[in-house]
């Protein structure tokens, strides 16, 4: 049987990872002297909500290769003869990967792997569906790793507009004064991450044109589409009524994770997309 283990950045809900063979390794939050594992969803409302009261920004910890020891070894456990993907959030963004691989170092002769996903946040929830999807209509593990994952890694996007600038500043994203400046002239950057890449696509006046331009960016051809916020859901109306104007239709509403969501900003609003492949 295959068995999937993911880092919380992913966003995989608890329901989801215990009906499909998902195994979750935790990262950890540091804010105002407080150590948090990331965790599930239910886990995320209690830590933004003391990000949005510190004047402080979190800094996060990576999971030690023993974390994924630990995960490995309850899958062997139940399933010795186990084919283990472990899948981790971009290395452009954290060095999960590198805790996974020293893990994966220690069980010769197994099938397992540890993959970058180069994704981030909903775009790794959706790696992690297909993948399920593909796996109960009978691919093979060789099939997954070489053919299905390369495919999705580029088929993959998640954008972003943040609603304030002022968590990019804390986080050292941006400096002071530019964080003012466009905070003043109501100037909003669209943020697109894919295949391991981010980059600022525009810079608008006001989230609703920057809203209008990140729909113009999907593909053509969707497969899949999740509308993303973090922790305030201010603009979802604003996103879906745009959305439903241009007979986009999307597959559901998803909260993003404190590791990423932190430096993007509460109230930010976002596309996770998956083109047809």
């Amino acid at each position: 049987m295959i068995h999937i283990i993911a880092d919380s950045t992913f966003g995989i809900t608890k329901d989801f990872a215990e009906s499909n063979n998902v195994e979750i390794v935790n990262l950890k939050l540091i804010l105002d002297d407080v150590v948090t594992d990331e965790g599930f969803e239910e886990n995320w409302e209690k830590f933004y909500y003391r990000l949005k009261k510190s004047k402080n920004f979190p800094s996060t910890s990576q999971p030690s290769p023993e974390d994924f020891v630990e995960k490995i070894r309850k899958i062997y456990t139940k399933d010795e003869n186990a084919e283990i993907i472990i899948l981790t959030i971009s290395q452009t963004l954290s060095g999960t990967i590198n805790a996974a691989t020293l893990a994966v170092d220690e069980f010769s002769g197994k099938k397992i792997v540890a993959i970058d996903s180069a994704q981030a946040a909903s775009c790794g929830r959706i790696m992690v569906e297909e993948i399920v999807d593909n796996i109960n209509n009978g691919m093979s593990y060789d099939d997954i790793i070489n053919t299905l994952i390369p495919t999705l890694k580029q088929k993959l996007m998640i954008q972003f507009v943040p609603e304030t600038m002022e968590y990019l500043k804390r986080g050292g994203r941006i400096g002071k004064l530019s964080a003012t400046l466009a905070s003043i002239l109501k100037i909003k950057p669209i943020f697109n991450f894919k295949n391991g890449s981010i980059s600022i696509t525009k810079k608008v006046l006001g989230i609703g044109k920057a809203i209008s331009d990140m729909i113009l960016e999907l593909p053509k051809k969707l497969k899949k589409l999740y509308i993303c916020y973090i922790y305030d859901d201010v603009n979802i109306a604003t996103i879906k009524s745009k959305l439903n104007a241009l007979n986009i239709k999307e597959n559901g509403i998803l909260k993003i994770s404190p590791v990423f969501g932190s430096h993007v900003g509460i109230g930010a609003i976002g596309l996770a997309s998956l083109e047809e492949y």
